[in-house]
């Protein structure tokens, strides 16, 4: 018998499925925000500034920052650090104003904003700005000639109370005022109980009729070598105003009464405590 020789297969063996990997969906970026930012070209002493900065966050992002502003002055040195907080809007100010001293130095100063943020973010992060100038009132021939004040002109003379031998001027500006008393006093060295006749007598003489604030303290001291009482005073009122008064002889023998106070505030403004540090002494003219 002849052998059986099998017909070839005409199906195909079945193959395994080639896989295909599909595509991973690629996330649209975000664009990244923008932050609006700058300083007038130009700060006075006499006028403290908020520093903002705007922020524009992309439609359906929501994010904020930490924000803060270094303010360094024309030598490079950091003058002050203030933070920005968010107040609505995509607008940051700090809390704390930008007060310059009364002498600021001359040039260009420096604000620096440092931004942190879970997104990116794009924009200028730092400006300049020139201090303001300020003048002075020329005091000449309105107060003892044995001394000097540098008053701002901004300064309003609130009491002209007396003459050049005894008597005294207030100034205020904003929430606070400085005032300087004078009257000839003894040759003899200042004393305590000197000091506190003279400091009631300039509650007296002020024809506001102010009042008498509570002393806190009574401290011996010096002021520019010449003998002084420092005192501290809290003036009633709501709130209660810090007060602080200095009772000086100077050279001349002359007493004075220097004080500066705060007016419907509880501190007494940084400005005014500048302007009583100017007060100084001349060579006595008779």
């Amino acid at each position: 018998m002849a052998p059986v020789t099998p017909l070839p297969s005409t199906s195909s063996p079945t193959l395994p499925p080639t896989w295909t990997p599909m595509p991973v969906p690629t996330p649209t970026p975000v664009p990244p925000a923008k932050l609006h930012f700058e300083v007038p070209t130009e700060v006075s002493p006499l006028f403290p500034i908020h520093i903002e900065a705007g922020l524009s966050v992309p439609p359906g992002v929501n994010a904020e920052a930490k924000i803060t502003a270094t303010v360094m002055d024309p030598q490079s040195q950091v003058y002050v650090i203030l933070s920005l907080d968010p107040v609505g809007g995509g607008l940051y100010r700090s809390s704390e104003v930008l007060e310059l001293p009364l002498d600021p130095l001359p040039g260009f100063w420096f604000v620096i904003l440092h931004v942190r943020g879970t997104f990116p973010i794009v924009g200028p992060r730092v400006d300049t700005f020139r201090p303001g100038s300020v003048s002075f009132q020329d005091l000449a021939g309105s107060m003892h000639a044995g001394v000097t004040l540098a008053v701002p002109s901004l300064f309003q003379t609130v009491v002209e109370a007396g003459d050049l031998w005894a008597g005294g001027r207030v100034w205020a500006h904003g929430d606070g005022e400085v005032a300087l008393w004078w009257a000839p006093g003894p040759t003899e060295p200042l004393t305590l109980s000197l000091a506190q006749m003279i400091l009631a007598s300039s509650y007296a003489e002020d024809p506001r009729g102010i009042g008498t604030p509570v002393t806190t303290a009574m401290d011996p001291t010096t002021w520019q070598g010449q003998p002084a009482y420092r005192m501290q005073e809290q003036w009633p009122g709501e709130p209660t105003a810090e007060g602080e008064a200095w009772v000086i002889q100077g050279p001349d023998h002359w007493l004075y009464v220097l004080r500066v106070r705060a007016l419907g505030r509880e501190v007494i403004p940084r400005l005014h405590r500048e302007v009583v540090a100017t007060f100084g002494f001349v060579e006595h003219k008779q």
